[in-house]
């Protein structure tokens, strides 16, 4: 599926924890510098509120200074879905995407956690070169990129952290998230995994690169609950981070 899609989970790509009750209710608005070998490429914002046993959150991206003159790309993504026991469940997804040479807009829906794609440009385009995108019908229980985003980045409780082992589905493309440490640094928790690619990609995209080592730093907000204030991503280019403001 679109680029600017994977670029920006290459740098923010967590997903949510393995709860052993439903994320805390709260709201979270955050803006984050995106960054690529100390160099920034845009900002981004996330904005999301869980409550009534609901969630609904939305995030845009775009480029910024030299990065923007070159590549004038951005995103608006919308999603909703239910908060239960095992975590957050996606009804509905929505993104439009603007790469500075194409526009496209997609929208995926869920029954019993099994995605269908309903609309926008994705439903009739064909595939990029040597993409194979995957059947949703067979990617029930993923979560779509937005969710996933947020789960990985909203304010949560301190023992809400470093519980990661989920599957995203982003409409062409499976994915999977792997926590495989913690380490408690007084006030802060760093956690530590890595963001793989596992199916619908282009042979190119994977011998590429298909594992991303990441870590993220939570430290306490204002309210008590962790903020993650920097997640860091090794890629073949160098770290690209997300730093919150």
């Amino acid at each position: 599926m679109r680029r600017i899609i994977a670029i920006l989970f290459a740098i923010a790509f967590t997903a949510p924890p393995a709860l052993a009750g439903p994320p805390a209710p709260g709201d979270t608005v955050a803006r984050y510098d995106v960054r690529l070998l100390g160099v920034k490429l845009g900002e981004m914002t996330l904005a999301g509120r869980i409550g009534g046993g609901a969630y609904a959150v939305s995030s845009q991206f775009s480029t910024r200074g030299i990065v923007s003159a070159l590549a004038d790309t951005g995103f608006d993504l919308k999603a909703r879905g239910r908060v239960t026991a095992s975590g957050f469940t996606p009804q509905a997804y929505d993104e439009r995407i603007d790469t500075g040479s194409r526009r496209s807009t997609a929208q995926l829906r869920y029954t019993r956690g099994v995605p269908r794609i309903t609309g926008g440009t994705l439903a009739s385009a064909p595939p990029e070169p040597g993409e194979t995108p995957l059947d949703p019908s067979g990617e029930g229980g993923t979560l779509d990129p937005l969710t996933a985003m947020f789960a990985a980045l909203h304010d949560r409780p301190r023992a809400d952290l470093c519980k990661t082992d989920v599957t995203i589905f982003d409409g062409a493309r499976r994915s999977a998230i792997r926590t495989t440490a913690r380490a408690d640094m007084g006030a802060e928790v760093l956690c530590t995994g890595a963001y793989f690619r596992l199916a619908g990609f282009t042979a190119s995209e994977l011998k590429r690169q298909t594992v991303y080592p990441f870590t993220l730093l939570f430290a306490p907000g204002g309210d008590g609950r962790m903020q993650a204030r920097r997640l860091t991503v090794r890629t073949r280019y160098g770290n690209a981070e997300l730093l919150r403001r």
